[in-house]
């Protein structure tokens, strides 16, 4: 019974945290937006006038510097697949006995010229 009563004692007080954070919450959302949404977001998208401004956050730069250099869509979707299933198969591709990288030179380079890739890449597209 003691139990019992304590465990319903903590339910209400979690039921009652929310229902004040909700409260507070929808509050906000409803009677003050400003305090949240920006006055650029306000503006109607044009789906055929995309500002300059606008980029990709940083982990999507190097596929997006990679589809502004190949010119079209279709042969930058299959050289990137390609390059991730290379990356992801990559340990039953070169599978040799040898466990450290440094003497897998294969296993090496494949591995570090993607590193490099992505990287140059990251970089050459918050550039441009």
């Amino acid at each position: 019974s003691d139990l019992g009563t304590r465990f319903t004692s903590f339910i209400m007080e979690d039921v009652l945290a929310i229902f004040i954070f909700m409260v507070v919450y929808f509050t906000g959302v409803f009677f003050f937006p400003e305090w949240i949404i920006s006055g650029e977001s306000e503006i109607p998208a044009d789906p055929f006038d995309t500002p300059e401004h606008i980029k990709p956050e940083w982990y999507f730069l190097a596929a997006y510097q990679f589809l502004k250099i190949i010119p079209s869509e279709i042969g930058a979707l299959i050289l990137q697949s390609g390059a991730v299933l290379v990356f992801i198969f990559l340990p039953f591709i070169d599978r040799s006995e040898e466990k450290r990288i440094y003497k897998r030179p294969f296993f090496f380079f494949l591995v570090a010229s993607f590193i490099v890739i992505f990287v140059w890449l990251t970089i050459w597209g918050s550039q441009s």
